[in-house]
Formats: C-alpha cells, sequence, structure tokens
C-alpha cells in the first residue's frame, strides 16, 4: 500500500513538469550540435561546494529537498523527503539519489533499495548555461530575460517563459542554480523554492553509496 501511495504521489507532482519536458526536448531539436556540446564542462554551481535546501509542492503536496553538492556540482547527492499521513498512518518516504560525472545512483532509504544507471546530465533543469544565453537561444526556449532580482542575498537572474500548449512559468536563477519556480504546467500549480544556501563543504560521507541497499542489477 505504502509503495502505491508514494506512485501516485510522485507521479502527480512530477507530471505537472513533464509537459515542460517535452516542450524543452522539442526546442532542443532546433539547437545545432555545436550549441548542444558548448554545455558540457560548464559549473553547474556558482559555489565550489555547498548544501542547498528547498521545498516543491504541487497539487497541495509538499517534497524537501537537501542537495549536498562538490567539484562545482560534478558530484552531487539529493535527499528527498516526502512528509504525508493518510487516515493516521505515516506514508511519508525519503529517497536519495547520489550523482558523481554520469553516474547516478538511485535509493530508496526505507526500502533499501536501489538502482545504478549512467546518463548523461543536463547542467540544470532549463538544459542550457544560463550565464551565457544569447538573445537567439532565449528566443528559441521562448524564454523572456526579466533581468537582476536578489534572492537570499544572492544576485540572480529572472526569466519567463510561455508558450502556446499552456505552459507559463516564472524562474529566478543563481547562476545555473534555480532558486525558485512557480507557474503552471499541463494545467497544474507547481512551485519550488530554494529555503537556504550553506558556504559549506558537505560531509564528504553523504557521496558514498550506502552498503546495505540491494540494488536491481544484485538481484
Amino acid at each position: 500500500m505504502k509503495k502505491l501511495v508514494f506512485f501516485l504521489l510522485v507521479a502527480l507532482f512530477l507530471g505537472s513538469c513533464s509537459g515542460e519536458k517535452k516542450e524543452r526536448e522539442s526546442r532542443g531539436q532546433e539547437f545545432s550540435a555545436k550549441e548542444l556540446q558548448a554545455e558540457a564542462g560548464k559549473k553547474r554551481y556558482p559555489l565550489e561546494q555547498g548544501i542547498i535546501r528547498s521545498t516543491s509542492e504541487a497539487m497541495g503536496m509538499e517534497m524537501s529537498i537537501v542537495t549536498y553538492f562538490d567539484k562545482w556540482g560534478e558530484w552531487e547527492a539529493i535527499e528527498t523527503t516526502v512528509p504525508m499521513e493518510v487516515m493516521g498512518e505515516d506514508y511519508s518516504t525519503r529517497t536519495l539519489e547520489i550523482i558523481k560525472g554520469d553516474d547516478h545512483w538511485k535509493i530508496d532509504l526505507d526500502k533499501k533499495t536501489g538502482e545504478h544507471y549512467t546518463l548523461a546530465r543536463a547542467i540544470n533543469p532549463l538544459g542550457v548555461d544560463v550565464e551565457s544565453l544569447s538573445d537567439e537561444l532565449l528566443g528559441k526556449m521562448n524564454l523572456e530575460d526579466l533581468g537582476e532580482v536578489e534572492f537570499l542575498g544572492y544576485k540572480c537572474r529572472k526569466m519567463s517563459m510561455k508558450s502556446d500548449k499552456g505552459t507559463q512559468m516564472d524562474y529566478v536563477m543563481w547562476g545555473n542554480v534555480m532558486m525558485s519556480m512557480e507557474g503552471e504546467a499541463m494545467g497544474i500549480q507547481t512551485s519550488s523554492r530554494v529555503t537556504s544556501v550553506e558556504e559549506v563543504a558537505p560531509p564528504q560521507e553523504k557521496f558514498e553509496v550506502p552498503r546495505d541497499i540491494r540494488f536491481t542489477d544484485e538481484e
């Protein structure tokens, strides 16, 4: 039962972003190979290392996320907690994703199970280096640059995306870090917001895969 509830929760939450992702992929087909390859090797974070805490919400459901990063984002450990109670029973879930380069480990911390795979990453959810966006690329992505804003004391860039497919999103970007996102995709209101940035060295054990996890490729 817990597995079913978690699956439905995540499906509903991520569904609000799927239309936006498809639109990005469609626009990506218009980009030249040179434009896409130019994103390789760019810094994912303005800091070499740190800890970022954030929340995401869709359809009244909220996720709490803690991201530990090092090597300018080459290494990441993302802890996600979904607090939820149904008829007096606790259905909260805790997941962990560890990323080193293109290696990903997705882990269910409650079930002690996980999967490992290799996948090239985009530099950020928008898929392009925000710090070097040209007017031409902004146009291709249906993005409007709304200028500089301050968020949690950092100088950020605000952008807006609108499409004829019903997506309308406002973003606040600190370099390639999405500090906030708010809008509507596929008729679903969704938002995310960074609540704190700690400019500290994260515990290195956060990037170590727990030994008590059973991975699907080991069964």
